[in-house]
């Protein structure tokens, strides 16, 4: 993996150097470009961020691929998410990953499951009685989906 080095300038005549693999670099145009500045400003704004002390080259790293996931993961889903906010049933749904879903099931009382191949469905009451459905994705890391089944949506 080659490390690239460049000069961000600062306040006043400082620069500090910034030791980055090539695609974190991509990752960073990339997301100043969509931001309308460049590399220097974006960097700047995280710099600006960062408490005194803290490894500016390890929150840079940090922060771009945050930014990056949030860009390229949750964009376009703004509006998923408001119009799931208008449904009981799905007003009341989460996506949880591995470690979320195995908390929430040791808690809960489970009356059944089904495994349909790639996905297991499991029914019962989490741990504060409420009915619920979990989706568990058969993939390996894959994000699994839970519902709380709200009063309002059982009359």
């Amino acid at each position: 993996m080659e490390i690239i080095q460049r000069m961000l300038p600062l306040e006043g005549s400082k620069r500090t150097g910034l030791k980055l693999d090539g695609a974190t670099w991509q990752a960073v145009d990339w997301l100043a470009a969509k931001r309308g500045v460049t590399w220097q400003d974006w960097c700047k704004s995280v710099v600006g961020a960062t408490p005194a002390g803290d490894n500016i080259t390890a929150t840079v790293r940090a922060a771009a691929m945050n930014e990056l996931l949030e860009a390229t993961i949750f964009e376009g889903r703004g509006e998923w998410l408001e119009t799931i906010n208008f449904h009981p049933f799905m007003r009341n749904s989460a996506m949880l990953n591995d470690a979320q879903l195995e908390d929430i099931l040791a808690g809960a009382t489970v009356q059944g499951r089904e495994n349909f191949g790639g996905f297991t469905v499991i029914f019962g009451h989490d741990e504060g009685g409420q009915d619920c459905v979990w989706v568990r994705n058969g993939l390996r890391d894959g994000l699994h989906f839970a519902f709380v089944i709200p009063e309002e949506a059982k009359k």
